[in-house]
């Protein structure tokens, strides 16, 4: 073979050596084998799954719901307190207290007329009428009164509410030095126990004080420290005034609950009707109250519910026959105040007087007090003092007050059957009250604050005591008393939180000083620059309850 071939067959096996495949294709077919399959491409990675977001925090619970029982004797009255951040809500029956703090305002809604009326914080209330110029000589020179307050802990614990409580005695003891406008003594002796205040709690606004002619000077003393109080969740409180008599009053919380609330606990309710005044709440809520009591004797209800053995007398609106402008509602709730106090059942009533005695007699009503207003004057002096101002005055203990009155009220007893038991006239003169007295403050404005309050059988439930301590909360709900204890505790500018004052009560004292300016609103006690009648008006009231009580005691008439 030449060169040249035996190079091209050494290319050739050079080929045939690098392509095997070829060949064995070939060869497989000839053979009838299935020919090999291509890989499969990789499938592409699946991604990582998304990392499930955090859940939020769950909301902690820190709003305080609160439920408190007062005792003054035999009467027990319940109120629910409720605190969100800087809002509070306060629940006394028909009214309930908004103190919005964030919006520096106290919102006062009356449940029974959808009625509500806001009141900035600080703002006092109503300015009385002025006096007519030289009218009254100058109002007395403020004195002073020295307030000593000594706080014990007595060292005992107990576990309360998941916190631990401290024993702790307070005596508070109120001394007015010679030429004071108040000279009311008080001596007051609280047992109570406390706890850490609440994170939840917010410092109250200053309660501005009510009118007053003259306005001692506080010189107030401590001793003990005042950061063993704290927030109070049971006491009893023994105050014993000028009269010696004591008045004992006990709070206890029964439920007391760190939850979590609705926000619109705390707001005005929506389809509410504002009051611009005070006397527009005061209208609304009381003409609210009539069309209740109307309805109540002219409705299918049950007859009054009475103790078995007492007899039960309705009153009606007074009928008023003098020029002197009066609350003639409003007496009619002291009325039935008197009667409570003289051992009666007693209840407001509403509707024309001719066809009371029989309307009340079919449910349940052994008699109905008919009383008219037939005489106001002023006894000696003659000049006229602005509204209740003096009544007002006298109550915070500032003097004697000016302008002496005279009352004369006439009543009628009537039975169902149309007959008449009982007809004379009491007679009541200013001054007839101790109006000194601390407690008497309460007594003054009880009625008119109970008067917005709704129903028969809460009024029926009136007794003196629970009047005069609004509803049982005793010297708290007394303004001129809850300021004294304030700034006995050394409290600057109202604010009591961790001195051991009792918010709620606090609240219910805010509401009291509303009921004296309501008074006032209404146009009573000769509001309109006549002098004032109120004193006067308030003992022919007491003398006719008694003069009720006794004809009832010498048992039913011969028929």
């Amino acid at each position: 073979m030449t060169r040249i071939t035996l190079l091209a067959l050494a290319v050739a096996s050079v080929i045939a050596a690098s392509a095997p495949s070829v060949g064995a294709q070939t060869a497989g077919r000839g053979r009838g084998q299935t020919p090999a399959k291509p890989a499969k491409p990789a499938a592409p990675a699946k991604p990582a799954p998304a990392a499930k977001p955090a859940e939020p925090p769950k909301p902690v619970a820190q709003d305080l719901l609160m439920k408190t029982v007062y005792t003054n004797g035999d009467q027990k009255t319940e109120s629910v307190t409720f605190r969100q951040g800087e809002r509070e809500r306060f629940e006394f029956g028909d009214v309930v207290l908004l103190k919005q703090h964030d919006l520096k305002r106290t919102v006062q809604i009356m449940k029974a007329a959808n009625t509500y009326m806001v009141v900035p914080d600080g703002a006092a209330p109503p300015a009385l009428s002025p006096a007519p110029a030289g009218a009254n000589a100058a109002p007395p020179t403020p004195g002073v009164v020295n307030v000593t307050t000594t706080i014990t802990d007595t060292g005992e614990q107990k576990a309360a509410f998941g916190a631990q409580a401290r024993h702790v005695k307070t005596v508070i003891d109120k001394q007015p030095m010679p030429g004071a406008c108040d000279p009311a003594k008080q001596h007051i002796e609280t047992d109570g126990w406390y706890i850490d205040v609440p994170a939840q709690s917010v410092p109250d606004a200053p309660m501005p004080a009510a009118p007053a002619a003259c306005v001692d000077e506080v010189k107030a003393t401590q001793n003990g420290d005042p950061k063993v109080l704290g927030f109070p969740i049971a006491y009893t409180t023994t105050m014993t005034g000028d009269d010696g008599k004591p008045n004992v009053v006990s709070m206890e919380v029964t439920e007391f609950e760190i939850t979590m609330l609705d926000a619109a606990l705390f707001d005005i309710p929506a389809g509410m009707t504002e009051a611009p005044t005070l006397q527009a709440l005061t209208r609304a809520v009381s003409d609210a109250n009539e069309t209740k009591l109307a309805q109540e004797l002219t409705s299918s209800a049950p007859p009054a519910q009475k103790a078995a053995g007492t007899m039960l007398v309705g009153v009606p609106e007074l009928i008023n026959k003098t020029t002197q402008q009066v609350d003639t509602r409003a007496l009619r709730g002291r009325l039935v105040s008197e009667l409570s106090n003289a051992k009666l059942s007693a209840a407001p009533l509403s509707g024309a007087q001719a066809d009371l005695p029989r309307a009340a007699g079919s449910h349940g009503y052994d008699y109905v007090l008919v009383a008219e207003v037939t005489e106001v004057k002023v006894s000696s002096g003659g000049g006229k003092f602005g509204g209740v101002l003096k009544a007002a005055t006298k109550v915070a203990g500032a003097g004697n007050g000016q302008d002496p009155t005279e009352a004369a009220i006439a009543i009628k007893l009537v039975q169902p059957d149309g007959r008449t038991r009982l007809t004379t006239t009491a007679k009541g003169k200013d001054g007839g009250f101790d109006l000194k007295a601390g407690l008497n403050v309460a007594k003054f404005a009880g009625t008119m604050y109970m008067n917005m309050m709704t129903g028969r059988l809460m009024m029926n439930a009136l007794s003196q005591s629970m009047t005069g301590n609004l509803g049982g909360m005793g010297l708290l709900g007394n303004p001129a008393m809850a300021n004294a204890q304030a700034q006995g505790l050394g409290a600057r500018a109202g604010m009591t939180m961790g001195l051991g004052v009792d918010p709620t009560a606090r609240a219910a004292s805010f509401l009291m000083q509303q009921s004296l300016a309501s008074h006032t609103a209404a146009g009573n006690g000769g509001a309109q620059g006549g002098p004032s009648v109120d004193a006067a008006l308030g003992d022919a009231l007491q003398n006719a309850a008694k003069s009720v009580a006794e004809n009832l005691k010498k048992g039913q008439p011969k028929k």
